[in-house]
Protein backbone atom coordinates (compact mmCIF):
# COMPACT_ATOMS: atom_id res chain seq x y z
CA UNK A 1 0.00 0.00 0.00
CA UNK A 2 2.66 2.22 0.92
CA UNK A 3 4.85 1.73 -3.01
CA UNK A 4 0.94 2.48 -4.18
CA UNK A 5 0.97 6.11 -2.45
CA UNK A 6 4.66 6.69 -3.11
CA UNK A 7 3.89 5.77 -6.76
CA UNK A 8 0.69 7.99 -6.76
CA UNK A 9 2.25 11.40 -7.00
CA UNK A 10 4.32 10.40 -9.63
CA UNK A 11 1.40 9.26 -12.61
CA UNK A 12 -0.22 11.92 -11.37
CA UNK A 13 2.37 14.59 -12.85
CA UNK A 14 3.11 12.07 -15.87
CA UNK A 15 -0.35 12.55 -17.19
CA UNK A 16 -1.77 16.33 -17.83
CA UNK A 17 -5.30 17.07 -17.32
CA UNK A 18 -7.03 16.75 -20.71
CA UNK A 19 -7.58 20.16 -22.74
CA UNK A 20 -10.99 21.37 -23.47
CA UNK A 21 -11.67 21.19 -27.09
CA UNK A 22 -12.21 24.90 -27.24
CA UNK A 23 -9.34 25.49 -25.26
CA UNK A 24 -6.90 23.79 -27.17
CA UNK A 25 -4.42 25.75 -29.82
CA UNK A 26 -3.18 25.12 -33.27
CA UNK A 27 -0.09 23.33 -31.08
CA UNK A 28 -2.44 21.14 -29.06
CA UNK A 29 -3.91 19.60 -31.95
CA UNK A 30 -2.00 16.83 -34.27
CA UNK A 31 -2.64 16.80 -38.47
CA UNK A 32 -5.71 14.22 -37.71
CA UNK A 33 -7.85 16.00 -35.21
CA UNK A 34 -9.76 17.18 -38.09
CA UNK A 35 -10.86 13.95 -39.97
CA UNK A 36 -11.33 12.33 -35.92
CA UNK A 37 -13.89 14.56 -35.00
CA UNK A 38 -15.46 14.50 -38.69
CA UNK A 39 -15.38 10.81 -37.92
CA UNK A 40 -17.11 11.12 -34.71
CA UNK A 41 -19.26 13.32 -35.65
CA UNK A 42 -20.74 11.54 -38.60
CA UNK A 43 -20.75 8.12 -36.22
CA UNK A 44 -22.86 10.41 -33.75
CA UNK A 45 -25.69 11.24 -36.58
CA UNK A 46 -25.36 7.67 -38.07
CA UNK A 47 -26.55 6.81 -34.67
CA UNK A 48 -28.66 9.07 -33.62
CA UNK A 49 -30.57 9.23 -36.86
CA UNK A 50 -30.25 6.43 -38.60
CA UNK A 51 -28.46 7.68 -41.48
CA UNK A 52 -25.67 6.32 -43.63
CA UNK A 53 -25.27 9.58 -45.61
CA UNK A 54 -22.96 11.72 -44.60
CA UNK A 55 -24.32 15.04 -42.89
CA UNK A 56 -25.42 18.11 -44.64
CA UNK A 57 -23.20 21.29 -44.07
CA UNK A 58 -25.11 22.69 -41.14
CA UNK A 59 -24.44 19.73 -39.26
CA UNK A 60 -20.54 19.56 -39.36
CA UNK A 61 -18.15 21.21 -36.44
CA UNK A 62 -17.05 24.28 -36.73
CA UNK A 63 -13.76 23.38 -37.53
CA UNK A 64 -14.87 22.17 -40.70
CA UNK A 65 -15.65 25.28 -42.26
CA UNK A 66 -11.81 25.57 -43.02
CA UNK A 67 -12.01 22.67 -45.61
CA UNK A 68 -15.18 24.29 -47.06
CA UNK A 69 -13.20 27.63 -47.57
CA UNK A 70 -9.99 25.89 -49.34
CA UNK A 71 -12.40 24.32 -51.32
CA UNK A 72 -14.34 27.79 -52.57
CA UNK A 73 -10.38 29.13 -53.12
CA UNK A 74 -9.28 26.41 -54.90
CA UNK A 75 -12.67 26.37 -57.23
CA UNK A 76 -11.47 30.24 -57.53
CA UNK A 77 -8.10 30.14 -58.50
CA UNK A 78 -8.63 26.99 -61.11
CA UNK A 79 -11.42 29.34 -62.79
CA UNK A 80 -8.70 32.05 -62.86
CA UNK A 81 -6.14 29.49 -63.98
CA UNK A 82 -8.55 28.42 -66.88
CA UNK A 83 -9.65 31.82 -68.34
CA UNK A 84 -6.14 32.54 -68.59
CA UNK A 85 -4.97 29.39 -70.41
CA UNK A 86 -7.95 30.30 -72.64
CA UNK A 87 -7.13 33.84 -72.95
CA UNK A 88 -5.93 34.84 -76.74
CA UNK A 89 -6.07 33.46 -80.52
CA UNK A 90 -2.22 31.85 -80.51
CA UNK A 91 -2.16 28.16 -80.01
CA UNK A 92 -6.02 28.12 -79.93
CA UNK A 93 -5.61 24.29 -80.45
CA UNK A 94 -4.74 23.63 -76.60
CA UNK A 95 -7.98 24.46 -75.16
CA UNK A 96 -9.00 21.60 -77.29
CA UNK A 97 -6.93 19.61 -74.67
CA UNK A 98 -8.55 20.28 -71.71
CA UNK A 99 -9.49 16.72 -69.75
CA UNK A 100 -12.09 18.65 -67.84
CA UNK A 101 -14.39 19.28 -70.78
CA UNK A 102 -17.45 19.94 -68.91
CA UNK A 103 -15.53 23.10 -67.13
CA UNK A 104 -14.66 23.92 -70.89
CA UNK A 105 -18.33 23.89 -72.06
CA UNK A 106 -19.25 26.08 -69.27
CA UNK A 107 -16.80 28.89 -69.56
CA UNK A 108 -18.38 31.59 -72.05
CA UNK A 109 -14.81 32.53 -73.36
CA UNK A 110 -14.59 35.15 -76.33
CA UNK A 111 -10.75 35.06 -77.44
CA UNK A 112 -10.74 31.08 -77.79
CA UNK A 113 -11.65 30.25 -80.42
CA UNK A 114 -12.73 34.21 -80.92
CA UNK A 115 -14.93 36.44 -83.51
CA UNK A 116 -14.74 35.10 -87.00
CA UNK A 117 -16.22 38.95 -88.26
CA UNK A 118 -13.53 40.82 -87.17
CA UNK A 119 -10.93 39.63 -90.29
CA UNK A 120 -11.30 38.35 -93.34
CA UNK A 121 -10.58 34.44 -92.98
CA UNK A 122 -12.71 32.44 -90.76
CA UNK A 123 -10.69 30.03 -87.81
CA UNK A 124 -10.51 26.17 -88.03
CA UNK A 125 -12.15 25.95 -85.12
CA UNK A 126 -15.93 25.57 -83.54
CA UNK A 127 -17.28 26.93 -80.03
CA UNK A 128 -17.60 24.37 -77.50
CA UNK A 129 -21.17 22.12 -76.80
CA UNK A 130 -24.10 24.24 -76.30
CA UNK A 131 -22.11 27.88 -76.30
CA UNK A 132 -22.87 30.46 -78.44
CA UNK A 133 -21.39 33.63 -80.24
CA UNK A 134 -23.32 36.92 -82.05
CA UNK A 135 -21.11 38.87 -84.09
CA UNK A 136 -22.42 42.30 -85.44
CA UNK A 137 -20.48 44.84 -87.24
CA UNK A 138 -23.00 47.72 -87.25
CA UNK A 139 -21.07 49.83 -89.93
CA UNK A 140 -20.02 47.86 -92.87
CA UNK A 141 -18.71 50.19 -96.25
CA UNK A 142 -17.45 49.17 -99.24
CA UNK A 143 -16.92 52.10 -101.95
CA UNK A 144 -17.55 51.88 -105.16
CA UNK A 145 -14.96 49.61 -108.29
CA UNK A 146 -15.39 49.18 -111.50
CA UNK A 147 -18.09 46.47 -111.44
CA UNK A 148 -20.25 46.76 -108.04
CA UNK A 149 -21.75 50.16 -106.83
CA UNK A 150 -20.79 51.54 -103.13
CA UNK A 151 -22.16 49.57 -100.33
CA UNK A 152 -23.30 49.98 -97.15
CA UNK A 153 -24.85 46.98 -94.69
CA UNK A 154 -24.98 45.39 -91.16
CA UNK A 155 -23.54 42.38 -91.45
CA UNK A 156 -23.93 39.73 -88.47
CA UNK A 157 -22.90 35.90 -88.03
CA UNK A 158 -24.96 33.59 -85.08
CA UNK A 159 -23.35 30.77 -84.15
CA UNK A 160 -24.15 27.66 -82.01
CA UNK A 161 -21.91 24.76 -81.09
CA UNK A 162 -23.94 21.42 -81.68
CA UNK A 163 -21.40 19.73 -80.60
CA UNK A 164 -17.74 20.13 -80.10
CA UNK A 165 -16.39 19.69 -82.95
CA UNK A 166 -19.83 21.26 -85.34
CA UNK A 167 -21.12 24.28 -85.21
CA UNK A 168 -23.93 26.16 -86.81
CA UNK A 169 -24.11 29.34 -88.20
CA UNK A 170 -26.49 32.03 -90.09
CA UNK A 171 -25.01 34.94 -91.80
CA UNK A 172 -26.36 37.84 -93.46
CA UNK A 173 -25.57 41.86 -94.50
CA UNK A 174 -29.02 42.55 -92.56
CA UNK A 175 -30.45 46.05 -93.50
CA UNK A 176 -28.11 47.49 -96.40
CA UNK A 177 -28.14 49.95 -99.08
CA UNK A 178 -26.75 49.64 -102.68
CA UNK A 179 -25.51 52.31 -104.94
CA UNK A 180 -25.28 52.41 -108.79
CA UNK A 181 -28.44 53.46 -111.37
CA UNK A 182 -31.26 51.89 -108.86
CA UNK A 183 -30.04 52.66 -105.26
CA UNK A 184 -31.57 51.60 -102.49
CA UNK A 185 -32.56 50.17 -99.00
CA UNK A 186 -33.05 46.66 -98.92
CA UNK A 187 -32.87 43.43 -96.03
CA UNK A 188 -30.48 41.20 -97.65
CA UNK A 189 -30.93 37.82 -97.77
CA UNK A 190 -29.70 34.85 -95.16
CA UNK A 191 -26.83 32.10 -95.43
CA UNK A 192 -26.60 29.07 -93.37
CA UNK A 193 -23.09 27.19 -92.74
CA UNK A 194 -22.08 24.55 -90.91
CA UNK A 195 -18.23 24.44 -89.64
CA UNK A 196 -16.58 21.24 -89.06
CA UNK A 197 -13.50 20.96 -87.10
CA UNK A 198 -11.25 18.11 -88.60
CA UNK A 199 -8.19 18.18 -86.35
CA UNK A 200 -5.98 20.31 -84.14
CA UNK A 201 -2.28 21.70 -84.82
CA UNK A 202 0.36 19.38 -84.36
CA UNK A 203 3.10 21.94 -83.83
CA UNK A 204 6.07 19.32 -83.62
CA UNK A 205 4.92 17.75 -87.22
CA UNK A 206 4.13 21.79 -88.73
CA UNK A 207 0.60 20.62 -89.13
CA UNK A 208 -2.07 23.59 -88.74
CA UNK A 209 -5.36 23.02 -87.51
CA UNK A 210 -8.10 22.56 -89.64
CA UNK A 211 -11.61 23.17 -89.90
CA UNK A 212 -14.19 23.09 -92.80
CA UNK A 213 -17.12 25.06 -93.88
CA UNK A 214 -20.09 24.02 -96.06
CA UNK A 215 -22.38 27.27 -96.62
CA UNK A 216 -25.34 28.36 -99.11
CA UNK A 217 -26.57 32.01 -99.87
CA UNK A 218 -30.56 31.54 -100.03
CA UNK A 219 -32.96 34.04 -101.09
CA UNK A 220 -34.83 34.06 -97.79
CA UNK A 221 -35.93 37.77 -96.80
CA UNK A 222 -33.95 38.78 -100.09
CA UNK A 223 -35.03 41.30 -102.75
CA UNK A 224 -34.62 42.09 -106.27
CA UNK A 225 -31.49 44.33 -105.48
CA UNK A 226 -29.70 41.97 -103.00
CA UNK A 227 -30.96 38.78 -104.31
CA UNK A 228 -27.84 36.41 -106.18
CA UNK A 229 -29.84 33.13 -106.43
CA UNK A 230 -29.60 30.20 -104.14
CA UNK A 231 -25.39 29.79 -104.01
CA UNK A 232 -23.63 26.86 -102.29
CA UNK A 233 -19.95 26.89 -101.11
CA UNK A 234 -17.29 25.35 -99.33
CA UNK A 235 -13.81 26.66 -97.59
CA UNK A 236 -11.34 24.91 -95.91
CA UNK A 237 -9.95 26.72 -92.94
CA UNK A 238 -6.22 26.37 -91.22
CA UNK A 239 -4.26 28.12 -88.40
CA UNK A 240 -1.02 27.85 -88.12
CA UNK A 241 1.46 29.03 -84.72
CA UNK A 242 4.27 30.78 -86.04
CA UNK A 243 7.56 32.05 -84.49
CA UNK A 244 7.30 35.28 -81.96
CA UNK A 245 3.70 34.13 -81.08
CA UNK A 246 2.37 35.09 -84.13
CA UNK A 247 -1.13 33.51 -85.24
CA UNK A 248 -1.39 32.17 -89.17
CA UNK A 249 -4.61 32.07 -90.11
CA UNK A 250 -5.90 31.60 -93.97
CA UNK A 251 -8.97 29.99 -95.67
CA UNK A 252 -8.88 28.19 -99.44
CA UNK A 253 -12.44 27.76 -101.26
CA UNK A 254 -14.87 28.02 -103.90
CA UNK A 255 -18.15 29.35 -104.15
CA UNK A 256 -20.61 29.69 -107.00
CA UNK A 257 -21.71 33.19 -108.18
CA UNK A 258 -23.53 34.86 -110.53
CA UNK A 259 -21.34 35.84 -113.71
CA UNK A 260 -21.88 39.56 -114.04
CA UNK A 261 -22.29 39.78 -118.05
CA UNK A 262 -24.50 37.01 -118.71
CA UNK A 263 -26.40 36.46 -115.56
CA UNK A 264 -25.45 32.89 -115.20
CA UNK A 265 -23.84 30.80 -112.46
CA UNK A 266 -20.12 29.62 -112.00
CA UNK A 267 -17.33 28.31 -109.83
CA UNK A 268 -14.36 30.85 -108.50
CA UNK A 269 -11.38 30.11 -106.26
CA UNK A 270 -10.85 31.88 -103.07
CA UNK A 271 -8.09 32.49 -100.54
CA UNK A 272 -8.13 34.70 -97.75
CA UNK A 273 -5.43 35.41 -94.63
CA UNK A 274 -4.46 36.79 -91.71
CA UNK A 275 -1.02 37.53 -89.39
CA UNK A 276 -1.91 38.70 -85.66
CA UNK A 277 -0.71 38.76 -82.50
CA UNK A 278 -1.42 39.62 -79.14
CA UNK A 279 -0.27 42.28 -76.85
CA UNK A 280 -0.94 43.96 -73.41
CA UNK A 281 -2.09 40.34 -71.92
CA UNK A 282 -3.89 39.32 -74.38
CA UNK A 283 -6.14 41.50 -74.08
CA UNK A 284 -5.68 43.80 -77.43
CA UNK A 285 -5.03 41.96 -80.75
CA UNK A 286 -3.32 43.37 -84.02
CA UNK A 287 -3.48 41.99 -87.58
CA UNK A 288 -2.98 42.66 -90.77
CA UNK A 289 -4.97 40.40 -93.49
CA UNK A 290 -5.71 40.52 -97.26
CA UNK A 291 -7.85 38.23 -99.87
CA UNK A 292 -7.90 37.55 -103.45
CA UNK A 293 -11.02 36.03 -104.63
CA UNK A 294 -14.82 37.08 -105.16
CA UNK A 295 -16.16 34.12 -101.99
CA UNK A 296 -15.61 37.16 -99.81
CA UNK A 297 -19.05 38.13 -100.78
CA UNK A 298 -20.80 35.27 -99.80
CA UNK A 299 -21.49 37.25 -96.61
CA UNK A 300 -22.19 40.50 -98.57
CA UNK A 301 -24.52 39.26 -101.28
CA UNK A 302 -25.34 42.63 -103.35
CA UNK A 303 -26.10 41.90 -106.94
CA UNK A 304 -25.91 44.03 -109.70
CA UNK A 305 -27.40 44.06 -113.14
CA UNK A 306 -25.52 42.77 -115.97
CA UNK A 307 -25.70 45.44 -118.12
CA UNK A 308 -23.35 48.09 -117.33
CA UNK A 309 -20.51 45.86 -116.96
CA UNK A 310 -20.95 43.86 -120.59
CA UNK A 311 -17.62 42.61 -121.63
CA UNK A 312 -16.14 42.21 -118.78
CA UNK A 313 -14.31 39.00 -117.57
CA UNK A 314 -11.34 37.23 -115.62
CA UNK A 315 -11.80 39.61 -113.01
CA UNK A 316 -10.87 39.16 -109.53
CA UNK A 317 -10.75 41.20 -106.32
CA UNK A 318 -7.39 41.72 -104.37
CA UNK A 319 -7.29 43.83 -100.74
CA UNK A 320 -4.46 44.47 -97.96
CA UNK A 321 -5.36 46.39 -94.92
CA UNK A 322 -5.41 45.91 -90.78
CA UNK A 323 -7.27 45.89 -87.94
CA UNK A 324 -7.61 45.11 -84.12
CA UNK A 325 -9.94 43.16 -81.80
CA UNK A 326 -9.59 44.49 -78.07
CA UNK A 327 -11.48 41.55 -75.57
CA UNK A 328 -13.03 43.82 -72.63
CA UNK A 329 -13.69 40.32 -70.61
CA UNK A 330 -14.40 37.07 -71.43
CA UNK A 331 -18.17 37.52 -72.43
CA UNK A 332 -17.77 40.50 -74.75
CA UNK A 333 -14.82 41.78 -77.94
CA UNK A 334 -14.88 44.64 -80.12
CA UNK A 335 -12.77 44.84 -83.43
CA UNK A 336 -12.68 46.71 -86.64
CA UNK A 337 -10.47 47.12 -89.55
CA UNK A 338 -9.79 48.96 -92.77
CA UNK A 339 -8.56 47.68 -96.27
CA UNK A 340 -7.80 49.53 -99.57
CA UNK A 341 -8.58 47.79 -103.18
CA UNK A 342 -5.29 46.60 -105.04
CA UNK A 343 -7.07 46.53 -108.53
CA UNK A 344 -10.28 48.64 -110.12
CA UNK A 345 -12.50 45.60 -109.46
CA UNK A 346 -11.85 45.67 -105.81
CA UNK A 347 -13.52 48.35 -103.62
CA UNK A 348 -11.18 51.34 -103.43
CA UNK A 349 -12.32 51.50 -99.73
CA UNK A 350 -13.26 48.35 -97.27
CA UNK A 351 -13.86 49.47 -93.48
CA UNK A 352 -16.05 47.94 -90.52
CA UNK A 353 -16.17 48.01 -87.22
CA UNK A 354 -17.80 45.54 -85.00
CA UNK A 355 -18.50 43.21 -81.78
CA UNK A 356 -19.24 40.06 -80.71
CA UNK A 357 -20.79 38.12 -78.05
CA UNK A 358 -20.02 35.20 -76.03
CA UNK A 359 -23.25 33.04 -74.15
Amino acid sequence: MAVILAILPLVTKATPAAIPENQKTAADRDEFDLFRQHGRQQAENGWEGGEEDEADDHSQPAVFDESAQFRTHASHDSSQYLEAFLKGRYQRSRGREIEDTETWRATPNISNPGTDLANFPDSAFTLPQGRAYIEFSPFNYYSSSKIQPQEFSTEFLIRYGATDDIELRLFGSGYNWVGGQTSAWSFAPLGFDVKIQSWLEKPEYLLPAMGIEVYVQTEWLGNTATNGGTQPGVSFNFDQSLPWEIDFEYNLGAARVQDFENGENEWTFGFQWALQRDFLDKDFALFIHGYHDTTRRRRSSSSTPASPFSGISGYSEDAIGGGFIWTANNRLSIYGQTSAGLNEFSPALISYAGFAVAF
